[in-house]
């Protein structure tokens, strides 16, 4: 599964936006997710990529720092 591409389905579906402009060094905040849609974005990652993450865990800026963190924590909770 390449977690780059299934993310930015993820974010395209579901907040409408162009996959065109979902890049790594996209902030989520200029792709037009505030702080409530990244918590939303958060839910459907743990059910898509079977994982959990922590609350504290959620310190993301960019879609690269989303994508590091979903590929960390499979590779820790054994889903990689």
């Amino acid at each position: 599964m390449d977690t780059l591409e299934t993310l930015r389905g993820m974010i395209a579906d579901k907040f409408e936006v162009e996959p065109d402009y979902i890049l790594p060094e996209a902030t989520l905040e200029t792709l037009g997710l505030d702080s409530l849609a990244v918590f939303d974005l958060i839910f459907d990652i743990e059910s898509v990529f079977e994982i959990k993450v922590a609350n504290d865990e959620v310190k993301i800026v960019t879609v690269e720092d989303v994508v590091a963190l979903i590929d960390r924590l499979r590779q820790e909770q054994g889903k990689a």
